[in-house]
């Protein structure tokens, strides 16, 4: 019997990119761009599938598509650099779907499958609607179950998978072939420049592997756990349900709620750096917790003590009107609920966990399980 799960509406792809948003710790991109993208692919393919991916074949090709850039705001100085180069209008708004299709051509390989390599409000859903509209299998799942700054956070890690060859295609059209990296660590700092080149982000396509290694690295039900996540927010959004409660039956607990009284950011070499500061209301008053994040949130202090960080997911939502927040969201200002919740065990394996921990981001913390 198959697995398949869909979405079939506009209503329903509200939810799920919603529970993606939620999943992406603060990153994983718009998900306005998100929902704009799959809205299209469901106007013009009909409803958007996914599999379990045990039901593709062993020799299957599977490609993992992406965006890659920094969310810090552009300043004015930014814009007019911009206007100077002569990005001012972004001819290929479908970039990451020009991105597989060019590394079919230069490649001369099918892809069969579409792989996220991230969950996020675009980070997700884009791909997954990308290879709807270009016929391919999405599976139920990722390669993070969460969104991460930098490539090489991911399970594909634990097999030392081959970014290269890979595609990089922004908005404006600028094309670029990354033939090959000596190193995973140096195809994302060669990305990452390519992002800052058009002064925000890029869409790249690579890591290909067999269907056989997808099925032993894939990050499982990440699909549909965001789905589930925004029923529930929904849910709770119409008083079916307290939030806290509902988020429970999905392994996440809340942490803290505060009001945001501080925020420190700065746009480093294509990353979206700082630190948020909130001060306990409700149940939390005289209690203060700060974030540190790095496009995503990746470590949580409360009065002054480690209490949570990646590889495991810190994720915020607005408990008024049950929004999930992305860290470029966050004022001061804003009510927030904190939730934790533990990353797929993959991401605790020796290989992947070095670049997730505490001292990966140059803190001296000892990673500790939620």
């Amino acid at each position: 019997m198959s697995s398949k799960k869909s979405i079939t509406n506009l209503e329903e792809a509200k939810i799920f990119i919603e529970g993606c948003t939620m999943l992406g710790v603060g990153g994983g991109g718009n998900p306005i761009e998100g929902l704009k993208v799959f809205s299209e692919a469901l106007e013009k393919k009909g409803e958007i599938n996914w599999v379990d991916v045990e039901e593709i074949d062993d020799d299957a090709v599977a490609v993992c598509t992406f965006l890659m850039g920094s969310t810090a705001p552009l300043t004015d100085e930014k814009i007019r650099h911009m206007t100077e180069l002569g990005l001012t209008e972004k001819k290929y708004p479908r970039n990451m779907m020009d991105a597989v299709i060019e590394w079919e051509a230069y490649t001369n390989m099918k892809a069969d499958i579409i792989v996220p390599l991230e969950v996020g409000g675009s980070n997700l859903p884009l791909p997954m609607a990308i290879g709807r509209m270009l016929d391919k299998t999405i599976v139920d799942g990722d390669y993070a179950g969460r969104a991460i700054p930098e490539i090489f956070q991911i399970s594909l890690m634990a097999e030392n998978v081959n970014f290269c060859p890979a595609v990089s295609f922004d908005k404006y059209g600028n094309v670029c072939i990354m033939k090959d990296a000596i190193s995973i660590t140096l195809a994302e700092r060669i990305g990452k420049y390519l992002s800052e080149v058009a002064f925000g982000s890029t869409a790249l396509a690579g890591f290909p592997i067999s269907g056989k290694q997808l099925k032993r690295l894939l990050v499982r039900g990440s699909v549909s756990k965001a789905y589930e996540v925004g029923k529930l927010l929904t849910k709770a959004r119409s008083k079916e349900g307290n939030l806290a409660d509902l988020l429970k039956t999905v392994g996440m607990k809340c942490i803290f709620r505060g009001e945001v009284v501080k925020k420190e950011w700065r746009d480093e070499e294509g990353y979206y750096m700082g630190y948020h500061t909130l001060s306990g209301t409700q149940d939390f008053a005289g209690k203060e917790l700060k974030m540190y994040f790095k496009n995503e949130t990746h470590i949580a202090w409360i009065d002054g003590v480690y209490f949570a960080s990646s590889p495991d997911l810190i994720c915020t939502v607005e408990p008024n009107i049950m929004k999930p927040l992305r860290n470029d969201d966050i004022k001061v200002g804003n009510e927030i609920e904190v939730y934790v919740a533990g990353c797929d065990p993959v991401l605790k394996t020796e290989k992947v966990i070095k670049y997730l921990e505490p001292r990966y981001f140059g803190f001296d913390i000892d990673y500790k399980e939620i």
